[in-house]
């Protein structure tokens, strides 16, 4: 019976993930419980139990009496000199109780609380192992797929991606790995729930870190990122030493360790750009792939001049290249073509430059006078249709004598 112990003890310590250490002295505790149940709580028990031989043996301290009430907690004096010979009504004895006198419903016990207790060692060390992988990528298989969540087998555990948390690319099939980021932890009465991401920032950061020896070392830092998961997301990188290139370290030879990147990422574009202190030049690079011709600080805000052709790139499919940088470089940016911050500009400077400060023919300028025009601003101003019958100009005449006017604004 004790070898059979002995294997009990050990299978449930390796069933339960738990040191056999830990199951002896559940065990202990248990059987103690239960004798302190049966004969009172003021009884002294001393539980021995061998996990290499599986033997167990079970004390009880009592107390030497005439007459016996209590058998957990007394003995008479003539079944006490049997243990000790020179024992005396009033001596406290250590006696062994035979495991038969346990009783069925006291074994049962022990061995239901031994179970409880293992169930909820096992719950807690499994909720310390995966607190310790919060904010850390894990390699799963997909389990089970449902309408709200994608379930992910971790081994010891089932982990949650719900769809808010997933890709929209991504494509799930059941058996297929998975890697996804930590991002929540929660301890339950039925064991810990760890929920996945694959769309938080730090996913990125993390995978990014497992791809570029340079990021893991320190060589190259991380600044920022900012992410619309699934479409783009932008990566401020620099280097803390001046031989590395940092966009390049990320990037890899013929984009390698980038593309290893996106691939994880279900295709889900990624700009690396150069970090800089310097705002108006980080806000350049940021609005990348986009050529910029000017950035400008207007307020709390920055005014980023481009071609008229790199419009559309800088702005991006909905806004969402421009919302990027933004939310990159912590700055609140406004793009504006070439052509409409020049417009902007001259309107800006007309409201200071009189008629008589235009080069144009006198009969003209008579004629915008007398209309009640005294600017280049109230000239620039006035609609096409009444322009022209003031004027008596149209077509190309009237567009050459508009543009003419604009250059000489522009030029003071």
């Amino acid at each position: 019976m004790n070898k059979e112990i002995a294997n009990l003890i050990i299978q449930i310590a390796r069933i339960r993930n738990v040191d056999v250490t830990y199951v002896c002295e559940t065990l202990r505790a248990s059987i103690a419980a239960g004798l302190k149940r049966r004969f009172g709580a003021a009884t002294e028990v001393n539980v021995e139990i061998s996990p290499e031989s599986g033997e167990i043996k079970v004390f009880l301290a009592k107390n030497v009496v005439e007459r016996v009430d209590n058998q957990g907690q007394q003995v008479t004096l003539a079944d006490a000199r049997v243990v000790n010979a020179s024992a005396q009504v009033g001596d406290v004895l250590r006696v062994e109780l035979p495991l038969d006198e346990l009783g069925r419903i006291a074994i049962r016990k022990a061995s239901d609380e031994l179970l409880l207790k293992l169930r909820e060692a096992e719950r807690t060390k499994l909720y310390d192992d995966f607190a310790k992988k919060k904010g850390e990528i894990v390699t799963g298989t997909v389990q089970k797929l449902g309408r709200e969540e994608v379930v992910v087998n971790l081994g010891l555990i089932e982990a949650s991606l719900s769809v808010r948390e997933q890709l929209k690319n991504d494509t799930y099939r059941q058996g297929l790995p998975i890697k996804a980021y930590v991002h929540r932890v929660e301890k339950t009465p039925l064991g810990p729930r760890v929920f996945l991401s694959r769309t938080n920032p730090e996913f990125l950061r993390k995978l990014l870190t497992r791809e570029v020896p340079e990021i893991k070392e320190g060589i190259v830092e991380i600044k920022a990122i900012s992410r619309s998961p699934g479409f783009r997301s932008k990566v401020a990188v620099t280097s803390n030493d001046e031989k590395i290139d940092p966009v390049g370290a990320c990037v890899g030879y013929r984009k390698s360790r980038i593309e290893n990147v996106v691939r994880e990422l279900s295709g889900e574009k990624v700009d690396i750009v150069q970090w800089t202190r310097a705002p108006q030049v980080f806000i350049a690079r940021a609005l990348g792939p986009a050529k910029v011709s000017e950035v400008l600080k207007e307020g709390e805000s920055y005014i980023v001049v481009v071609p008229d052709s790199e419009f559309s790139i800088a702005i991006g499919k909905k806004g969402q290249n421009v919302w990027l940088a933004s939310l990159l470089t912590e700055t609140k940016i406004e793009v504006l073509k070439e052509s409409d911050y020049r417009n902007r500009e001259i309107m800006g400077k007309a409201t200071k430059v009189g008629l008589a400060d235009i080069e144009m023919d006198e009969a003209l300028r008579e004629r915008l006078k007398a209309a009640g025009s005294n600017s280049a601003f109230d000239l620039l101003n006035l609609p096409p249709e009444e322009l022209a019958r003031i004027l008596e100009l149209e077509g190309e005449p009237l567009e050459e004598l508009l543009s003419a006017v604009r250059d000489q604004i522009w030029a003071k």
